[in-house]
């Protein structure tokens, strides 16, 4: 085969029942002058089965495997079979739907304005019901230049707000990310934030596409949930990284006051939709340390673009983990059915006592 235009990279865990339908939307796109490369993370059902079903009918695909060590380790090492001179890369997920004209409208923008990122609109599909849910939230038009294409410091306010950063709505030239020479990050979740989002800081010309190209799959039954409450501080990770990133490349004083209202943010989105003893445990984390190392709390309410969000925030930074459990006791009596105080106080000084434990453990 002669050298792919572009390189689609993915990497696949324990997606047997996903898997083929993916690899059907990507075969059957209107450009075909691409290479899938699909690394299997180590998974315990048949995927590696069927992606080598798929490699030995169609030479475009080569499907390596690793131990399992999490999709940014894959990505990683998938990036090394990539054809030298290939022009583009793009980052895909091994669940997803992928319109027919995804990789053509990518392309063709691309090359229009000679972008080092292009990226497209996502939408929402249940994996259940194939109901489509439309996200106009991955792309915030309001918050973008007039023009195309356009820098990270032509967004003239809340940049890290303007996109989300996943990495299957993006295209990327690749001999950019060759010569920033970017990883994403080995971590359970939130690998992506940090490659995603340093690449578009040091782009020259980013575009974007009004059209959605990819129905994401939701409802899955991959348990992301269960996933993010093992890896509850992996987001905090992923942030002080890119902090340090942009430090490094001397552009912090310019993004400084979006990072860290785009911290609060993150921040509060994470405790609120975190449950149990990952909600215990980041709360925990905050309020010793976390909401000072990300200048959260360094700041008046005027710099925050959000003051509800600083507002809360600053009262977990006053309120400690024990007193912010006692305020809900009366929510803990009506969900045990006992009105016995002395018995809930004990049942939730055991539940701190764990929980200081667990945190005390992940510090090692």
């Amino acid at each position: 085969m002669s050298t792919p235009t572009i390189s689609i990279i993915i990497p696949a865990y324990n997606c047997e029942d996903y898997i083929s339908e993916s690899m059907d939307s990507l075969l059957a796109q209107t450009f075909q002058d691409f290479e899938i490369i699909v690394v299997d993370d180590g998974s315990t059902d048949r995927t590696y089965e069927i992606l080598n079903f798929y490699a030995r009918k169609h030479k475009k695909i080569k499907v390596y495997q690793q131990e399992n060590q999490f999709a940014g380790v894959a990505r990683n090492h998938s990036m090394q079979f990539v054809s030298a001179d290939s022009e583009y890369l793009i980052f895909l997920d091994a669940d997803d739907i992928y319109l027919p004209n995804m990789l053509e409208k990518l392309y063709a923008e691309a090359q229009k304005y000679n972008c080092d990122v292009t990226v497209c609109r996502s939408d929402r599909m249940d994996s259940n019901t194939k109901e489509i849910t439309e996200c106009r939230w991955t792309i915030k038009e309001k918050l973008l230049p007039n023009h195309q294409p356009f820098t990270a410091k032509d967004v003239k306010q809340e940049f890290f707000n303007t996109f989300v950063w996943w990495s299957w709505d993006k295209l990327y030239k690749k001999s950019f990310i060759d010569n920033l020479n970017l990883k994403f990050q080995d971590l359970r979740t939130t690998n992506d934030l940090f490659f995603c989002c340093a690449a578009m800081l040091k782009a020259e010309r980013i575009s974007t596409i009004d059209d959605v190209l990819v129905h994401h799959r939701v409802n899955a039954g991959n348990t992301l949930s269960v996933t993010r409450e093992k890896s509850w501080n992996n987001f905090l990770y992923a942030l002080v990284e890119l902090r340090s990133f942009m430090r490094k490349n001397k552009i912090w004083s310019h993004f400084e006051k979006d990072f860290v209202n785009y911290c609060a943010h993150l921040v509060l989105w994470n405790l609120n939709s975190l449950k149990g003893d990952a909600h215990s445990l980041l709360y925990q984390a905050l309020h010793e340390s976390w909401l000072e190392e990300l200048q959260i709390i360094t700041h008046s309410e005027g710099y925050f673009y959000d003051k509800l969000a600083y507002r809360k925030l600053k009262e977990v930074s006053q309120q400690s983990l024990e007193h912010f459990a006692m305020t809900r006791i009366y929510q803990l009596e009506k969900q045990l059915g006992t009105t016995d105080k002395a018995g809930i106080v004990a049942y939730i000084s055991s539940k701190i006592s764990n929980l200081e434990a667990k945190l005390m453990e992940g510090k090692k």
